[in-house]
């Protein structure tokens, strides 16, 4: 990123939102605007503050950091019409972040943030184009936007005409990305970034939020199902969040990245063996799992309780059997010019996200 831009921010309370929030701040002499809502006892401004006081960056609230109370799914973003103006005359460049990640979220709640939110987001980025200044728009979607239910081939700058979806995450952030493209021929300067399953960082294993794939980590740990419908060298995509920020943020810097989408995946997808391998080896006392053949696993074979488990796991499953994998070119030649590489996503680093999960209290292991 050029310095001294003015970089309107939507989702920075997210995990992914928070640490692209942070790296700006460090790398960066950018201004930036910052979309809030309030939360429970906490005002727009409270809550960023005890954000940025957690990473230690409270001193740059008010200078660097401006905080605009809003909403995504609300008309105008929520913004008063003197902010509005404000914001026209300021950004330069948005990077539109917000969504619910939840695979088990429901169909009118996925609808509401990342359909109806990105359609808000991107009606100001066109009046700030026409108006305005703005001169880089930034979406982030998901590698799975494709559908993880099929075998196929996700290229970076197409999206399938006929999708499997295993979940509303997946079918409405399909849905926010064709808006986006629609954006993009109408000649939005748009870059589409499409990380996987984004995970704690590649050093540490550290996570601000335990979502996406973590809970189905707790149920397989936790020994809450007893059969699962996988196969042992299925593979699952994940991607440490340190990777998809500092990707993102090299690609973002290339000019030539307008009209372009890129997969942030690893090459090298971990097969499930992997995780059966890590209960055996590190958590013996885990009670383990067998694994059954998709094709003749039946659910009314389960016991009730089970049952109950296997239907809030439903949504997870695209990503144990699917045969979903992602082209990369774009990617690939883009980071070529930087520092940065595809992430090492196997055995040792399973490890060390489990151990951190561990270590935070957010898995119980006996």
């Amino acid at each position: 990123m050029s310095k001294g831009r003015s970089v309107f921010l939507t989702g920075i309370t997210g995990a992914l939102g928070r640490e692209i929030l942070k790296a700006l701040l460090g790398t960066t002499d950018d201004t930036l605007y910052l979309l809030v809502r309030g939360k429970r006892h906490l005002n727009h401004v409270e809550r960023m503050r005890k954000i940025l006081t957690a990473d230690g960056l409270e001193g740059h609230l008010g200078s660097r950091v401006r905080v605009f109370e809003g909403d995504v799914t609300l008309p105008h973003l929520g913004l008063r019409e003197d902010e509005r103006a404000e914001l026209r005359r300021d950004i330069d460049t948005v990077f539109h972040i917000a969504a619910l990640t939840a695979l088990n979220g429901s169909e009118e709640d996925c609808q509401r943030i990342n359909v109806e939110g990105t359609r808000q987001v991107l009606e100001f980025a066109r009046g700030w184009r026409e108006k305005g200044r703005l001169e880089r728009f930034f979406y982030f979607s998901t590698a799975y936007a494709a559908g993880s239910c099929q075998t196929y081939l996700s290229m970076e700058d197409t999206l399938p005409e006929k999708p499997a979806f295993a979940n509303y995450y997946e079918s409405t952030k399909y849905a926010s990305e064709t808006l986006v493209r629609e954006a993009m021929r109408g000649g939005l300067p748009a870059t589409i970034f499409r990380p996987s399953i984004v995970v704690g960082d590649s050093l540490t294993g550290e996570v601000s939020e335990f979502n996406v794939i973590y809970p189905f980590m707790k149920m397989f740990v936790h020994g809450m199902l007893s059969k699962l419908p996988t196969r042992p060298d299925n593979a699952f995509n994940i991607v440490p969040v340190d990777f998809v920020v500092n990707a993102s943020l090299a690609i973002a810097a290339q000019e030539d990245s307008v009209g372009k989408t890129f997969h942030l995946v690893t090459d090298e997808p971990p097969p499930i063996r992997f995780l059966m391998e890590l209960r055996e080896k590190e958590y013996p006392n885990i009670p383990p799992i067998e694994m059954i053949d998709p094709d003749e696993f039946k659910r009314e074979k389960l016991d009730p309780s089970e049952q109950f488990v296997y239907d809030v796991m439903k949504p997870y499953l695209g990503y144990l059997n699917g045969n979903l994998t992602f082209d990369t070119r774009n990617t690939a030649q883009a980071l070529q010019r930087t520092d940065v590489r595809m992430p090492k996503t196997g055995y040792e680093f399973l490890r060390m996200l489990v151990r951190y999960a561990v270590d935070a209290g957010y898995l119980i292991v006996e």
